[in-house]
């Protein structure tokens, strides 16, 4: 046997010895009495005495948790292999469908351009040809509503359309089928979600940087009219219809008022219903060069975002972010089976994308791939975390698999990927897993039929 690469035994502020595995994400507190006997078991498990039933529970569990491997075990090939075989997976279809790339809010770092573009007909009758071609050898298929906002008055027919047409498609071929979607919320009447979840849509992604004068500020209407208490009471109307992620986008102009919108969902009755992230606002966004002085960069980002979990806990507000093991790709962005559809039926690999050149495209519903659009996707497929040094020698790759694609791409010279804040701040995170005592629920991003 031998010790994992990726453990981490480290002594945390209360004083309570604490042992993480970040291939199984398993934490243990380990027994004083025990630590001398797992230290050394960890370092030369070959030549560490166990000579009683107590060390052979614990060296037990330690196999069991990943803590130890065999000799033969090559975890970054396997980390390789896993990242390959979810890459390269033809039984799944990942879908993110752009019906508009217009929207009625204005924020100041979207990285859209709102572009007044609608699907037409011929481009949604594509798209599901496009499915029906890859019906035969499917097991699942994830979509993901995206724009602009998709639930646009003149976007959301596009939703209703193409939603019937694939949900009959998914049940007529006993495929699974399950859909997500990203909205600014102004639009998310109680009657609407209930269609939306007749049509398969069971998770739901709002965005609140309030408290509402804050939120007002960034997140506003084309003619600068607010939309924190519509969204809010949207929320309340809905919550019990989908499983909803509320985003909180994070830059240095609302960080301190960050847990003022945990206390309004707590006080709306919702806040133990949805989940709460943090997302970093960052500056390559389209409209975010007049805001790159309220941008933090990776590591200062890591930093406030533990320091809000640490006074979430303390005021017993539900906010926390553990560490979870992705299993594969990354994304959408990196996966063969993985699309971008804009409007127009121009297919791109990351979201991020859809609004640009059509030079970035990968591929057309409308036309057969040109040899420009196949150089875009091999260079998408192509990305490998694991042959940059950074990736190869981080104890915390299984969390991360190298992170945002395009990011990492976008710095060639960089000895690593686009590290995710775990990086940067796993000790103190873990430390709140163990005082909090568990993992809190819905921390887990799903993957069921979902693709990131």
């Amino acid at each position: 046997m031998k010790a994992s690469r990726y453990n981490r035994v480290f002594q945390s502020d209360s004083g309570a010895w604490l042992a993480f595995n970040s291939w199984s994400t398993a934490l243990a507190e380990l027994d004083p009495s025990n630590l001398e006997f797992v230290q050394a078991l960890l370092a030369d498990p070959d030549r560490t005495p166990v000579d009683s039933d107590d060390k052979r529970a614990i060296r037990e569990a330690l196999i069991d948790a990943h803590f130890l491997v065999e000799d033969e075990a090559d975890e970054l090939g396997e980390l390789q292999a896993d990242l390959m075989r979810d890459r390269f997976r033809t039984d799944q279809l990942c879908l993110t469908i752009a019906p508009t790339l217009d929207c009625n809010f204005r924020c100041d770092y979207c990285y859209e351009e709102h572009l007044k573009v609608h699907m037409s007909q011929r481009v949604q009758d594509a798209l599901l040809a496009f499915v029906e071609g890859q019906a035969r050898r499917l097991d699942q298929i994830a979509v993901t509503w995206y724009g602009g906002e998709p639930l646009l008055p003149k976007a959301y027919p596009v939703v209703q359309r193409l939603s019937h047409k694939m949900v009959e498609l998914a049940r007529e071929r006993g495929i699974k089928y399950g859909a997500e979607i990203v909205t600014n919320g102004f639009f998310l009447e109680r009657d609407k979600m209930q269609e939306l979840a007749a049509l398969g849509v069971d998770r739901v992604q709002v965005t609140l940087d309030g408290p509402r004068a804050s939120h007002d500020a960034r997140r506003h209407l084309v003619g600068g009219r607010g939309t924190y208490d519509r969204i809010l009471a949207n929320l309340q109307a809905c919550v019990d219809l989908a499983s909803f992620q509320v985003r909180v986008n994070v830059d240095r102009r609302n960080a301190l008022s960050t847990l003022e919108v945990l206390e309004d969902l707590v006080a709306a009755g919702v806040g133990s219903k949805v989940r709460v992230y943090l997302a970093q606002v960052t500056e390559e966004g389209a409209a975010c060069g007049n805001i790159q002085e309220f941008c933090y960069s990776r590591e200062e980002f890591a930093r406030t975002e533990v320091e809000l979990y640490r006074a979430a806990a303390e005021r017993g507000l539900p906010l926390a972010r553990y560490p979870f093991r992705i299993a594969g790709a990354f994304c959408i962005a990196d996966r063969l089976n993985g699309w971008v559809v804009s409007p127009t039926g121009a297919l791109f690999k990351c979201w991020h994308d859809v609004t640009l050149n059509p030079a970035k495209s990968v591929g057309s519903l409308l036309d057969p791939q040109q040899p420009f659009q196949k150089v875009n996707e091999d260079r998408w497929l192509q990305w490998n975390p694991l042959a940059r040094s950074g990736c190869r020698s981080c104890g915390v790759a299984p969390l991360c698999h190298g992170g945002c694609p395009v990011e990492a791409m976008a710095k060639p010279d960089s000895d690593r990927g686009s590290c995710e804040p775990f990086k940067f701040h796993l000790e103190p995170l873990l430390e709140l897993r163990h005082l909090r005592g568990a993992v809190a629920s819905g921390n887990v991003p799903a993957r069921d039929v979902a693709c990131r």
